[in-house]
């Protein structure tokens, strides 16, 4: 039976509850482990991220990559020479754990500091643009807090045990970044082996997406094979597992692949596609191994910050 993404209720801890009980914690992250256990993805009802916030991040977003490319390079990511945040062209980077022929139509802009010095998507207004994205930052940060106590509770461990991991986030020290992403407008007939974004797993411990109306998200199934339509649902934002958490729990909560596929309905196609994603990592000196490991076992295991250097070795094409 092809599986559905489960849609989890986490109003009790969520950024409405000024202070969400210890049992409320349980309760949603036993709603949590069953849902990552299945498929790795859930939609979160009742998450208190404000929409006003994420529609101006969206505004903002959408004015700087409808600037010309010559403007865009002013920001533009150079990953050969550390510079990891800013702009990504279309072609710059590379997603392809189906080994297929493929051609990615998007670009990116990705943000690893909300201090007033950041690299953020400039449009119109620096200061308004910084604002935005500080707002849509904090409480992304905030939520993802509250997850990550459910989840040290489902998985036997202290309420902060997760959170301990994780103390830098947005900051020096911690690869947790915002991703804003932009998918022009496809007018008239489609390159051969043409796609939104490319099948992958995502390289963090967990995912927020902010979707727009628009669909094209889909996610593999790992028990049939087979590829599952996550459409954005009004009021719900999304949230996966990354290959850290995977790691983590030696298994138990996949870091499912997914990808953005081109929709077949025209008006859709026609246009402009806007996701903002929230990635999730540990401060950067984390070993990641299994949870269940005993602390003298001499295998060797990977930090966080190689394990996210090697990701983005090989899918930025510079």
């Amino acid at each position: 039976m092809i599986e559905k993404i489960p849609i989890v209720d986490i109003g009790e801890i969520g950024l409405e509850s000024e202070s969400p009980s210890l049992e409320s914690f349980q309760k949603v992250g036993v709603q949590l482990d069953s849902a990552f256990r299945e498929i790795g993805f859930v939609y979160l009802g009742n998450h208190g991220l404000n929409p006003s916030t994420v529609a101006k991040g969206m505004e903002s977003s959408r004015n700087f990559f409808l600037q010309s490319d010559e403007i865009k390079s002013n920001f533009k990511r150079e990953i050969n020479t550390g510079d990891i945040a800013g702009w990504v062209a279309q072609g710059r980077e590379y997603f392809n754990e189906d080994g297929q022929d493929i051609f990615e139509i998007r670009e990116s802009f990705d943000i690893f500091s909300l201090e007033d010095d950041a690299k953020i998507p400039e449009s119109l207004d620096r200061e308004d643009d910084l604002k935005i994205y500080q707002t849509l930052g904090a409480e992304a940060i905030q939520l993802t807090s509250r997850l990550l106590k459910a989840l040290s509770l489902a998985l036997g461990k202290d309420i902060d045990y997760l959170n301990d991991l994780h103390r830098n986030m947005m900051k020096a020290g911690n690869k947790t970044s915002m991703r804003t992403l932009f998918y022009p407008p496809i007018e008239g007939s489609i390159q051969s082996g043409s796609i939104r974004c490319g099948a992958h797993s995502d390289y963090g411990t967990l995912t927020l997406l902010f979707q727009d109306k628009y669909p094209g998200l889909q996610v593999k199934s790992a028990h049939e094979n087979v590829w599952i339509d996550a459409p954005p649902l009004k009021g719900k934002l999304m949230v996966n597992i990354g290959d850290l958490l995977e790691m983590w729990t030696d298994g138990l909560y996949p870091a499912t692949i997914h990808r953005v596929i081109i929709p077949e309905e025209e008006l859709s196609r026609k246009c402009a596609r806007q996701s903002i994603v929230f990635f999730v990592h540990p401060d950067d000196q984390v070993l990641i191994k299994p949870l269940r490991t005993e602390e003298n076992c001499d295998k060797s295991y990977v930090t966080a910050l190689q394990h996210v250097e090697k990701r983005f070795a090989q899918t930025f094409k510079y």
